[in-house]
């Protein structure tokens, strides 16, 4: 088995455990396993190819890895997949109590898990609320104007 390929077997191998644990730990191991099988491919010196692999794992370490955490924090407090929800409004089916981590809402025939945007609010089943944030799946409620 060639170099090159089996370069691109470790990159593949890190890319799974990547995929699996999406610990954003390996992408920079990847990103350098993939110089190294073109490195090798072209037959550049090996010192060169090595340091060039360290560089671009670096920048990957530093560049990508802050914007793929921020991509994931921005999918888990409700990313924009949720914005079309922001403003409109829904019933109250379930009790919403945030101490009590309680709250269902119904909003265009869609449930909804619910809480009140301010702890010390509370809604009763039939109370018109308006969706003022989403984190996650959980709507984010206030009173209906």
């Amino acid at each position: 088995m060639s170099t090159p390929v089996i370069w691109l077997l470790v990159a593949a191998a890190l890319a799974l455990v990547e995929i699996v644990t999406e610990s954003l730990f390996l992408a920079p191991l990847v990103a350098a396993a993939v110089v190294m099988a073109l490195g090798t491919l072209i037959g550049a010196q090996l010192v060169l190819v090595v340091l060039i692999a360290i560089v671009v794992a670096a920048i990957t370490l530093i560049g990508l890895r802050p914007l793929l955490r921020r991509a994931r924090l921005d999918f888990a407090v409700g990313g924009a997949e949720h914005d079309f929800v922001i403003g409109q409004h829904g019933i109250v089916e379930e009790r919403v109590v945030n101490d009590e981590a309680t709250g269902v809402i119904e909003i265009d025939g869609e449930v909804w898990t619910a809480r009140a945007i301010n702890d010390e609010q509370t809604f009763a089943p039939g109370d018109a609320v308006e969706v003022v944030a989403v984190r996650g799946a959980t709507a984010l409620v206030d009173a209906a104007p």
